[in-house]
């Protein structure tokens, strides 16, 4: 499964799971986790990831190794399952940003206990890195995300600069080891804490990640759970610094797992549309864009006060995607994830995941036959690959 460079969007439920394949059958970079409990139910349309991450893993001293792990944000839709992934695999790096676990300093009970073991072995490494004075080697290295103050408090002053990365910084380093021409991380936010624009959300690690050196080429947009208001000032801050190319996409993931507030905003008791960040997101796409949500199906309406998927914001977005809407849920085979192979340079599509997905009347796979569907749609694709639901 992990043999071409891609990238995987895996159906966990509403939440994320995304895994990059840097460097096949041996460099892996996963961003965030959502292991459900239901998953271990072959039974249910959601992938036990974890266990899946052990399979395909390249095998070090006999056990299956991560090279990085990075955590957008510590809810629990992020990072569920995280002290399992710790004890089954060894993980090179972690990647995280510290102001997204002061946001729940005042509410400790809030957090889960992933989310804690996570800050855990993230506080571990940095404390490892202090006192290697520099790489600490591989199972204990981090890389921080932040400002230049952060470097100025106790538990990390001394931390070595060349595992310290800040918004508008190009990373192209994994595990220790330099990935010029195979990997590029543009970091987009979070912003500083007197910048912040709306809640906690928005301390949400952005990223623009390509699997080459060409952001222009277009990458995989990684916004978290981040609304209109800093996303807003994501393309603003790129405007004012001359590099939209780090926000050049091939594949969009949609923020907050499809959720209308990327799009939408209450003004005076009124939801309006916001078209400017619509005609961004259009502007900036490369070739035939494909967003993907990482949820349930999105259902053919919502009622006041549901949490995401909202029809509304699947409709906008089929409205911009040349390439169309895909769901982590309905679009891909049953328990499978929407794997995109780069194919010269250009992610495409894997629909040969299993046979059940075969289409004979057509001579192509359901999958995408579903796509087809979709485009240009505000219905749900007519034809349903995977079912079920986990939570």
């Amino acid at each position: 499964m992990f043999g071409s460079r891609s990238v995987l969007f895996w159906p966990i439920g509403t939440g994320d799971s995304t895994t990059f394949v840097v460097r096949e059958d041996e460099i892996i970079f996963q961003v965030d986790l959502r292991h459900t409990a239901k998953s271990e139910d072959e039974e249910t349309d959601c992938a036990p990831i974890i266990d899946h991450l052990e399979e395909n893993l390249p095998k070090v001293d006999g056990k299956p190794y991560l090279s990085a792990f990075a955590l957008t944000h510590p809810d629990e839709d992020h990072i569920l399952g995280f002290a399992e992934l710790l004890d089954r695999v060894t993980i090179g790096e972690l990647w995280f940003t510290p102001r997204v676990f002061r946001e729940h300093d005042d509410d400790e009970d809030g957090m889960c206990d992933d989310a804690k073991a996570f800050r855990e072995e993230a506080h571990r490494r940095v404390t490892a890195t202090i006192e290697a004075g520099g790489d600490p080697g591989s199972g204990d290295r981090v890389r921080l995300i932040g400002y230049d103050t952060l470097l100025e408090e106790d538990h990390y002053q001394g931390f070595p600069t060349e595992f310290f990365s800040v918004p508008g910084h190009v990373v192209t380093t994994l595990d220790g080891e330099k990935f010029e021409g195979e990997f590029r991380v543009f970091i987009h936010a979070p912003f500083k804490q007197d910048d912040s624009v709306g809640d906690r959300n928005d301390t949400s690690l952005v990223m623009q990640v390509v699997l080459g050196d060409d952001p222009a080429e277009g990458g995989v947009l990684l916004f978290g759970d981040h609304k209109y208001p800093t996303i807003r000032k994501i393309f603003d801050v790129s405007k004012e610094n001359d590099n939209e190319e780090n926000l050049e996409w091939q594949i969009l993931l949609a923020p907050h797992h499809c959720s209308k507030s990327v799009m939408y905003q209450d003004e005076d008791g009124e939801e309006v549309l916001k078209k400017d960040i619509l005609d961004d997101f259009e502007g900036l796409q490369v070739g035939d864009g494909i967003v993907v949500s990482s949820s349930l199906s999105v259902p053919n309406s919502n009622s006041s006060g549901d949490n995401p998927p909202h029809a509304k914001a699947k409709a906008r977005y089929e409205e911009i995607a040349g390439g169309g809407f895909l769901c982590t849920h309905g679009d891909g085979g049953h328990a499978k994830p929407l794997q995109f192979i780069l194919e010269d340079k250009k992610f495409v599509l894997d629909n040969s995941s299993s046979e059940d997905q075969s289409d004979s009347r057509h001579g192509k796979s359901a999958l995408a036959a579903a796509v087809e569907t979709a485009r240009g749609s505000d219905e749900t694709p007519s034809e349903k690959v995977g079912f079920g639901q986990c939570s």
